[in-house]
């Protein structure tokens, strides 16, 4: 899996360290990258994690110039989830979506109603901008449970919500500094009194009003007692005119920002939250680990973790009387404090802790994927071939693709670009769409990360310039589009014309990996100039099929019966180039084996242009014989294959379909394919169809049936070879994903 995380880049404080555990987490299972949009803290901070980070930076908060270039770098890097964090991330994802079709996820990390309560101009701006944009997105996760439900009362839809709390990392408080040196740095004289303290961005949001309100009352009762604000922002002067007009300021210090946020947690000994709203406050998740007595206000997530006379205590939103009365039964019960704190660290360390973040994490990323996949909204790979066509040897390579597809990746989405998309979709049961609509293409190339050329011969012009040329375009249209592409099994050639040459040179030099169905197409490959390293001798798809130990399938129940196995198979096709008398001499041949060797000659069309030259030839036969009256898919093909004794075909994939089920086959060659497959089997059994020789063709039936079993020896040690190899090609796929 892999995740392009966003963020702003200039995050600190909570939501930096939040982001940072999760990145952390997440990169000891699947592959994260974290881009961001300024060189602020964040991002300066990222660069020395082990996590890999890029920079899109913006000259300005609403610099949509980079949408362009973040787009390709997602289709590029095929990233399977793009997951926000803070408004501007969600904005921009709102603003790819028309650019990107990868589900996208955001992080909400607070109420985004009260995120930009320090301007009115913010406030109306960026608050309505971000609540669109949210509007926009696939799926949400809230960092509590309490937040899932605000976003569901909200009108999110509850399906597409869940909830992951912040981890708390014990290994991070180790290195902190006494809490004399701290005190000291920031110049506090804290003898004899006890530190109350708070930490968080001054925002109006984060309470530091009520917080100084408190530690008002407070004071009116005792004077032993310190106040510590760490933190900083756009409220720290009506902060500290509010602690003067309180007459507190002599008591009140304000640390400025702290990068080390535990020496500030272990020299305080009471950690208050005030917040007026809070997702699930990470400065309680950073006390707990140092077992501070916690004191906040009930709001958002935060009484998961402070479970009120349990692990801390709890008050009403706003009211500072109450979170005085809480601090001072801290102060004077530190026994009470010391057994809140230690439950409070034992309770966070179970419940939240790195390994839960990442697990629920990662369960949500599958849902996601899972949801996506069902709903065809995203595709790992797109295949493409002469698919929808009723063609049994390519509806065999489809099956047989589809099947090693799912063998080496089980949960794999597939997409099918074919010639008839219902029927594709009726007979494997993968969505489909036209191969002609190229606006239907093109649309879900957006989605699609690999596309695959699933077997046959798509780059030549022997039987038209039309496929070379469509099978080219993709090729370029799908990298152009970020696309990976890899031939899987092909044939390639002959290709004739030297404008042709070009296009396919042009078109296997811009693939991430091609594997060729036999040796001659590798030559082929070199011979026209194909620099390509990813170029791999392979086989065709077919013999990914597994019909050994009795596993080949039934006959379809309208085929004709066939009782025993004293059948030889025949197949045929028009073809401009064979020879005047070609069905005459083919009768010969078919006449001279059912008499010498009392065979029944099983006609098999395997497109629906083969049945004429069929069934003229069955005209001319006196001997018994069986015409398959139509083109039954390939498995029933094979099963009728399989009842045979051997097979004479001049389709390529009726020789493959004898050969995977072990019985020996004499080609007739009316395309290079059929004589390069007969040669990479190991026989010399082949005849050319535009000059047949029947005594030798003859000679070849004699030569099989007189050494039957040598030749059937032969014949499955040769599948057993190919049939290894064919293996290596849905790993490949799998591994380009």
């Amino acid at each position: 899996m892999k995740v392009l995380h966003m963020i702003s880049g200039g995050d600190k404080g909570g939501a930096k360290t939040a982001v940072f555990a999760l990145l952390l987490a997440l990169d000891e299972k699947i592959d994260i990258t974290i881009a961001c949009f300024t060189e602020g803290v964040f991002y300066q901070e990222v660069q020395e994690l082990p996590v890999t980070s890029i920079l899109f930076k913006q000259r300005f908060r609403n610099d949509l110039s980079i949408i362009g270039r973040l787009s390709r770098y997602i289709r590029r890097e095929g990233f399977d989830i793009i997951h926000a964090h803070g408004a501007r991330a969600n904005f921009i994802s709102m603003m790819l979506k028309p650019f990107v079709y990868v589900p996208m996820v955001t992080t909400v990390h607070s109420d985004y109603k009260l995120d930009f309560t320090d301007s009115f101009y913010k406030r109306f701006v960026f608050t309505g901008l971000n609540e669109i944009a949210l509007r926009r997105m696939d799926y949400y996760i809230g960092v509590s449970e309490n937040f899932r439900k605000m976003l569901i009362s909200r009108g999110f839809d509850g399906s597409r919500v869940f909830s992951v709390h912040n981890a708390v990392e014990a290994a991070r408080a180790v290195n902190f500094r006494p809490k004399a040196e701290f005190l000291a740095r920031h110049g506090i004289d804290a003898q004899g009194k006890t530190l109350v303290g708070i930490i968080g961005r001054f925002d109006y949001v984060k309470g530091h009003d009520i917080f100084l309100r408190a530690a008002a009352e407070l004071y009116k009762r005792r004077k032993d007692i310190m106040f510590l604000l760490a933190g900083e922002g756009n409220e720290e002067a009506n902060l500290r005119k509010l602690s003067r007009s309180l007459g507190i300021a002599d008591k009140v210090v304000f640390t400025g920002w702290v990068e080390d946020i535990f020496s500030f947690i272990n020299a305080i000994d009471i950690n208050v939250c005030a917040s007026r709203s809070e997702s699930f406050a990470y400065m309680l998740n950073e006390g707990a680990l140092l077992e501070k007595p916690a004191v906040s206000t009930n709001v958002g997530g935060i009484p998961e973790l402070i479970i009120h006379g349990k692990t801390g205590l709890l008050v009403d939103e706003g009211d500072y009387g109450a979170l005085a009365n809480a601090i001072e039964t801290y102060i004077e019960n530190p026994a009470l404090g010391a057994e809140f704190g230690a439950a409070l660290k034992v309770h966070a360390e179970a419940n939240f802790s790195k390994e839960n973040m990442q697990e629920k994490s990662l369960e949500i990323y599958r849902t996601v994927l899972a949801n996506e996949k069902k709903a065809h909204r995203v595709f790992d790979i797109m295949l493409s071939g002469y698919y929808g066509y009723a063609n049994s040897g390519d509806d065999a390579l489809l099956d047989a693709v589809i099947s090693a597809l799912r063998r080496e990746k089980p949960d794999v989405s597939l997409l099918v670009l074919s010639r008839n998309p219902q029927e594709t979709l009726r007979e494997t049961g993968v969505f489909s769409i036209n191969r002609l609509n190229f606006f239907s293409v093109r649309k879900y190339m957006k989605r699609t990360r690999l596309i695959v050329y699933g077997g046959g011969s798509h780059m030549q012009d022997i039987t038209s310039t039309r496929s070379l040329v469509y099978y080219t375009f993709l090729v370029h249209m799908a990298k152009f589009m970020g696309l990976r592409v890899m031939l899987y099994g092909n044939g390639i050639g002959p290709i004739n014309h030297p404008r042709n040459i070009t296009k396919a040179r042009r078109a296997l030099n811009a693939c991430d990996y091609v594997s060729l169905r036999d040796p001659d197409s590798l030559e082929f490959v070199k011979n026209i100039g194909v620099q390509n390293p990813n170029i791999h001798l392979s086989v065709d798809p077919v013999f990914s099929l597994d019909l050994s130990n009795g596993s080949v399938p039934s006959l379809s129940s309208d085929m004709p019966v066939l009782q025993g196995s004293d059948y030889f198979a025949v197949s045929l096709r028009p073809w401009k180039y064979n020879e005047a008398h070609f069905v005459e001499k083919m009768v010969e041949a078919i006449h001279y084996t059912a008499q010498q060797y009392a065979l029944t000659p099983l006609l098999i069309p395997m497109e629906s242009i083969d049945l004429p030259i069929l069934r003229e030839t069955a005209k001319r036969l006196t001997c018994p014989y069986i015409l398959l009256p139509r083109v039954y898919r390939h498995n029933e093909i094979i099963a009728a294959i399989a009842k045979t004794k051997f097979a004479l075909c001049m389709r390529l994939h009726a020789l493959i379909y004898a050969a995977v089920a072990g019985l020996p086959v004499i080609g007739l060659i009316y395309d290079p394919k059929v004589a390069n497959f007969i040669a990479y089997m190991g026989e010399n059994t082949a005849m050319d169809t535009s000059a047949l020789d029947i005594p030798a063709l003859k000679n070849m039936i004699d030569g099989i049936m007189q050494n039957y079993e040598q030749t059937k020896a032969r014949i499955n040690d040769a599948r057993t070879r190919l049939r290894e190899r064919s293996h290596n090609d849905a790993r490949v796929a799998v591994g380009l994903l």
